[in-house]
């Protein structure tokens, strides 16, 4: 039987107290006549299979890795001609930082990135915290036009001027005037002797005195008196576009009113013709009026005209003209 190693009462095997002394014993080591024995062969099993799931547990805890979120990175390109980026976007995890570099297509600039981030560089860096887009922004390169003939009217020029019967041109305080007291088409015309195919061509026009029920009018293509484009505006509000072949006059489009032409006595009108293969259109004052197509002249000289109606006086005044190269 067990004994108690302080006063060798005898003490059963499960016991952790002595009985007599109250001390405490061994669990699983009994005293017989003083000595201990081994630990018992059930407490040794318990330790092995505490052991053993201590070792598995560490194990698994070791190679089960923290879960980490992702995120989505939307990229785009704003217009989408005008270049392209160097990532498109995806899935990325949590912290993870994304370099994107935007790069212009010809004739474009990179201007600013719009979105989850913004800045004026080409290359931006964002973190990944969240769902995130981010737009590269471009604008076109402005170019500068190659002007094929230009006159600001200071001084006396390549423009014919003189007087008969119809009316007369002459300068004037760096203006180029034009009096006229007929109807008739091209009645009052002046021209640049510039023989032109394709031209993008601007000039201010403005009505000096008389009716406003007239034509400020520009020649292109001029062949002839009897082959030629005209483009017209008048100072009541009114545009046309129309062409003389062999002498035969064709509306290609027929007098219409736009709110966009400035009307009346010293009201200023910016004409912007471009013409360009088959195709001929007006703006007046940034404003595009009308486009029409049409193969008959390919080539020919420039000329400004004014006309007045009913055969009545009208005095219109021309500035800063620029004939430049599509």
């Amino acid at each position: 039987m067990p004994l108690c190693p302080y006063c060798h009462t005898v003490v059963s095997e499960d016991s952790r107290f002595c009985p007599e002394c109250g001390r405490p014993l061994a669990v699983g080591g009994p005293v017989v006549g003083g000595a201990v024995k081994g630990k018992s062969k059930k407490n040794l099993a318990g330790i092995i299979i505490a052991c053993a799931i201590a070792i598995i547990l560490t194990i698994v805890l070791v190679s089960v890795k923290p879960w980490v979120p992702t995120y989505t990175l939307s990229v785009g390109v704003n217009p989408p001609q005008a270049g392209f980026v160097s990532s498109s976007g995806g899935e990325y995890k949590s912290g993870v930082q994304v370099t994107v570099t935007a790069y212009p297509a010809s004739g474009y600039t990179f201007d600013y990135w719009s979105g989850s981030a913004s800045d004026t560089v080409s290359t931006i860096t964002i973190t990944m915290d969240s769902d995130a887009s981010l737009t590269a922004h471009f604008k076109t390169i402005p170019t500068v036009p190659v002007v094929l003939f230009s006159d600001d009217f200071s001084q006396a020029g390549v423009w014919g001027t003189g007087s008969d019967e119809s009316g007369s041109v002459f300068y004037s305080n760096g203006w180029l005037h034009l009096i006229n007291y007929s109807s008739a088409t091209l009645a009052t015309t002046t021209y640049a002797h510039q023989y032109l195919s394709d031209f993008i061509l601007e000039v201010e026009t403005m009505l000096v005195g008389g009716t406003e029920n007239n034509w400020h009018q520009v020649a292109c293509r001029y062949q002839d008196k009897d082959n030629y484009y005209m483009v017209g505006i008048s100072a009541d509000g009114y545009y046309d576009i129309t062409k003389l072949v062999n002498g035969s006059r064709v509306e290609l489009v027929w007098p219409s009113y736009s709110s966009y032409i400035n009307q009346g006595v010293e009201a200023v009108n910016l004409i912007h013709i471009e013409c360009i293969g088959t195709d001929l259109s007006l703006s007046v004052n940034g404003h595009l009026l009308t486009t029409v197509t049409d193969a008959t002249i390919s080539s020919g000289d420039i000329g400004l005209g004014a006309s007045s109606s009913g055969g009545s006086f009208t005095e219109i005044a021309f500035d800063n003209i620029v004939v430049s190269k599509p």
